[in-house]
């Protein structure tokens, strides 16, 4: 049977000469990612086998999945004036100091089967969804807690929050106090306490601080690719963030250096330190337009 020639893109070739190099002797495999190929048309069978070749180097190609990382974050102690910028004034440390539950009146339901102390946790909301839920502190009615969420919080003026205080029981949980508010309450000024009194007569006490500060690129996502840094997710508050880095993005220089020319760790770390060594990046778009991008030396503010 006379020898056909398989009219394919090169993704096709490189998969095929890697897997059954017998049927591409001429292929140079040792080019990055074998892409340098003879100058004659490599033969293949025709027939079933072409088809099978065909299937099996798309089913290969489609399934390709690439490495995924994030720029590297340093914690730093700050204020809301740290680094070159100032932090965004909607964006705080949110703090759940305590609790202070009213006592059981005579004639109430007990707080538990055996008449002990209730299990205190809270619960915050904002815009209706769930925030933040601290752990439960058992067997008391003044329950100290000084827990934060992960991340700073995001809360702009006006804002529905939603504060619950809640007794943990066996089955499900039993409501203690509940306070609505657009906005942080009046009374929450930065690094004191607010008291809050909740509907049903108990009481919460938080606390609103500076936020937490990191420096870094801000790049929380991105896949690795072999010409390319592709952006999958990027912080808002942070040096690729206002630099309007999107997702979508790819990155194809870091500095002088194509991203063509390092390997995926050599990648990570010119990325990493673009910010320290002030690297002017070179982006493109989803139309396939270049430009180049220069960052801040301001910190990153992660925030919910």
């Amino acid at each position: 049977m006379p020898s056909r020639v398989l009219e394919a893109g090169p993704s096709v070739h490189t998969i095929l000469a890697r897997r059954m190099p017998r049927l591409y002797p001429g292929a140079d495999l040792t080019s990055r990612r074998g892409r340098k190929w003879p100058s004659r048309r490599a033969p293949v069978y025709g027939g079933p086998m072409r088809t099978l070749l065909v299937l099996l180097a798309l089913l290969v190609a489609g399934g390709c999945v690439y490495p995924r990382r994030g720029t590297s974050l340093t914690a730093i102690r700050s204020d809301r004036s740290a680094g070159s910028l100032s932090a965004p004034a909607d964006v705080w440390k949110l703090t759940v100091v305590s609790a202070q539950v009213r006592p059981r009146r005579p004639g109430d339901l007990t707080w538990d089967d055996g008449g002990g102390l209730p299990d205190v946790f809270v619960r915050i909301y904002r815009n209706e969804e769930l925030l933040f839920e601290t752990e439960t502190i058992n067997d008391t009615l003044t329950p100290e807690f000084d827990a934060s969420p992960a991340q700073n919080v995001r809360l702009p003026m006006g804002t529905p929050l939603r504060f619950e205080v809640w007794d943990a029981d066996t089955v499900g949980a039993d409501p203690i106090g509940i306070h609505r508010t657009n906005g942080l309450p009046q009374n929450a000024v930065p690094d004191a306490d607010a008291r809050i009194m909740l509907e049903g007569g108990s009481w919460l006490t938080i606390r609103i601080s500076a936020p937490r500060a990191h420096r870094g690129l801000g790049i929380a996502e991105y896949e690795v690719r072999p010409d390319e840094l592709v952006v999958v997710r990027v912080e808002p508050y942070s040096p690729a963030g206002r630099a309007g880095i999107e997702p979508g993005d790819r990155i194809v220089a870091i500095g002088d250096q194509r991203v063509s020319t390092l390997n995926e760790a050599q990648a990570a770390s010119a990325l990493s330190m673009s910010v320290t060594r002030q690297s002017q990046l070179t982006v493109m778009n989803a139309q396939g337009r270049e430009r180049q991008v220069d960052v801040d030396q301001g910190y990153v503010w992660l925030t919910l």
